[in-house]
């Protein structure tokens, strides 16, 4: 199993920052414009425990039907999602949120995760996983900075 961890500090106090990542349709903002492009999603209207969230993207010119279900949850604390069915052995998304001075939040992302087993796992590994994990992550909380920098408190 491996592990990727990244933090950002947000704007925001923490629980502006909780309930704007609360909103399913916020957290896909973090993803790039080329995943989301030709995204198709079932998604709750907000995220609590057994909450599930479907989507159909593309990644690496290829297709996958991915199913999260929020397996923890902790209003202005923590969001867990597992996936359910996708093409990972394992894939668990942690967001935590910790107060940060100046009535900001600490927002860490804790992904453990299997690649894919199969001839996908030659390809898909947890250098690449690792790779992408940070480009898209440092991406995401770009724009997740910016947006909760326009958003009322």
């Amino acid at each position: 199993m491996a592990d990727f961890q990244e933090s950002v500090v947000l704007p925001r106090d923490r629980e502006t920052s909780f309930r704007f990542l609360r909103q399913p349709a916020n957290f896909l903002k973090m993803f790039p414009e080329d995943v989301t492009r030709n995204l198709d999603v079932k998604l709750p209207d907000t995220l609590k425990k057994g909450a599930v969230l479907e989507l159909n993207l593309k990644v690496m010119g290829q297709h996958f039907h991915i199913v999260h279900e929020i397996i923890d949850f902790a209003e202005n604390e923590k969001i867990v999602a597992q996936q359910m069915k996708g093409p990972f052995k394992l894939w668990i998304h942690q967001q935590l949120f910790t107060d940060a001075p100046q009535d900001e939040t600490l927002l860490k992302n804790v992904i453990q995760f299997e690649p894919p087993g199969g001839l996908m796992g030659f390809i898909v590994t947890r250098k690449l996983i690792t790779e992408q994990l940070t480009k898209w992550i440092g991406h995401g909380h770009e724009l997740l900075r910016d947006s909760l920098a326009k958003t009322p408190s």
